[in-house]
């Protein structure tokens, strides 16, 4: 009677501490279920920008706005640049021996910088006229495919997507052919078509220049 009593006892002890921890482990999972249901998934996109750079022309450099480089993006996404003109669309940088210049692009957080310098030294600035060019295409290359960006478990960085697209047979340099291979990867997610509006500093130094050569025509 007595060892049925202790059974007793001991069973409903397990119960009484048992089930507690039951409902806690259940209540963590159903928690985590949940938080992987509606977490936000990694964009796996290309994602592309369009800018208008014709109000920003003459000019030796460019300066834009892109709120979509973020400081992870920076860190962890490769970014293809590319000049659309008349004739055709380049990867920067370039050398556009053609015209005398060449062009270098430069990339912080929310802002990219493009420079013209003449490919006569490399160094003095080169006014690119109005009518030469027309966007700037951006690419922020957010997608895991291999084929697209390696091991994504490997650091990406530019080098390394470069060496994927001519294993592919892709020409990095060619717009059309590196955007139609990303299409037929990922999806494109275009973020739009923008003006790319003169900063204001380099708005007011432009306006002193053309009030000195107005002052300088008028004492001549």
């Amino acid at each position: 009677m007595h060892l049925l009593t202790i059974i007793w006892t001991l069973l409903c002890a397990l119960i009484i501490i048992g089930y507690p921890l039951y409902l806690l482990k259940r209540s963590a999972t159903t928690t985590k279920r949940h938080g992987e249901l509606y977490e936000p998934k990694t964009q796996n996109t290309v994602e592309l920008l369009s800018f208008d750079i014709r109000e920003q022309l003459p000019g030796w450099s460019i300066t834009l706005d892109v709120p979509q480089i973020t400081e992870e993006i920076l860190n962890n996404n490769p970014i293809l640049f590319y000049l659309e003109s008349d004739e055709s669309c380049l990867k920067l940088p370039l050398n556009n021996a053609t015209m005398g210049y060449k062009v270098n692009v430069y990339k912080n957080v929310g802002k990219v910088y493009v420079t013209f310098k003449s490919v006569k030294d490399g160094v003095s600035n080169f006014y690119i006229p109005t009518w030469h060019l027309k966007k700037l295409k951006v690419l922020i290359i957010k997608s895991k495919d291999k084929r697209i960006n390696g091991d994504w478990d490997v650091r990406s960085n530019g080098s390394l997507i470069h060496k994927n697209l001519k294993k592919s047979g892709i020409n990095v340099n060619d717009y059309e052919d590196v955007l139609g291979y990303f299409s037929n990867i990922t999806s494109i997610d275009f973020k739009g078509h923008y003006i790319a509006r003169i900063p204001n500093k380099q708005f007011h130094n432009l306006s002193k220049m053309h009030r000195k050569e107005h002052e300088l025509s008028n004492t001549a």
